[in-house]
């Protein structure tokens, strides 16, 4: 398990090295006395770039250009959710992520949410927020109590998100939190038999290995039906290149779209 950790450790450190020498300029010179904070800029300078000059490797289009129904306007349903515990704050892309969620739950009207990737739930309320009020929402992720691992492989940030997920979910005491239904287990040996041919909107936001994100995406086809959409997170991140390795690769045979300026990708099963 050490081995395992000083690997990672070690790959996470190659691509902090390769973010600076790539990203980093003369502004940015003043975080250098803030490790965290530098490496943070630095990524998401590239992140932000590729999503500029569009070469992240998959069309850029916002939901509404692919799902919009000529409607110009677009109400959707935002958590006010206390400071730390939301996507609204200094790195942009992260609040568009979510209204472009939220934007994909309204325009599609989904009955039957599936989810991966739970971790505080913040997701996981904006969809009950904004699908239908008889929908129902299913999250996955690993039991809190650490009894089950991950089977395949998994990244530094995985794991750290996996030790640090005991605190409460942000949708509990909620209006909504009774649509929601929490299951447990590794997404890589989960039975997804009862939600076959069921779901109108799966979102992939587990395990950032291409590993995991292969899996779970061939998961959510065999859950969807045509019409239904799956949605991925994180995808042209720096340093999540487990995502973006698989869905350049998957786009080759499925029409996927990435959201302008976030990490939100998305495509509509036929």
């Amino acid at each position: 398990m050490q081995s395992r950790r000083l690997l990672q450790f070690g790959a996470v450190s190659a691509v902090a090295a390769r973010n600076i020498l790539l990203g980093a300029n003369l502004v940015s010179i003043p975080l250098w006395r803030n490790p965290r904070r530098f490496a943070g800029y630095v990524s998401e300078m590239l992140f932000f770039h590729k999503s500029v000059t569009d070469t992240r490797g998959i069309p850029q289009k916002n939901v509404f250009e692919v799902l919009g129904n000529g409607d110009p306007i677009c109400d959707i349903r935002l958590g006010l959710i206390p400071k730390n515990e939301h996507w609204f704050h200094s790195v942009a892309s992260y609040a568009v992520d979510i209204v472009s969620l939220c934007m994909l739950t309204h325009v599609l009207k989904p009955r039957v949410v599936f989810e991966i990737g739970t971790l505080r739930g913040y997701t996981t309320l904006h969809f009950a927020l904004n699908a239908p009020l008889d929908a129902r929402v299913y999250t996955l992720d690993l039991p809190r109590n650490g009894s089950e691992k991950p089977r395949l492989k998994t990244t530094f940030i995985d794991d750290l998100h996996i030790e640090g997920q005991k605190r409460e979910y942000v949708f509990s005491g909620s209006m909504v939190e009774n649509a929601i239904q929490c299951l447990f287990g590794d997404s890589a040996t989960f039975d997804f038999t009862p939600y076959e041919g069921k779901v109108d909107l799966f979102f992939i936001d587990g395990a950032h290995s291409y590993e995991y994100v292969r899996s779970d995406t061939l998961n959510a086809l065999r859950c969807c039906h045509p019409g239904s959409v799956i949605a991925w997170h994180d995808f042209g991140r720096m340093g999540v290149n487990g995502v973006s390795k698989w869905l350049v690769e998957f786009s080759k045979n499925y029409k996927i779209y990435s959201v302008p300026g976030g990490s939100v990708a998305f495509t509509v099963v036929n």
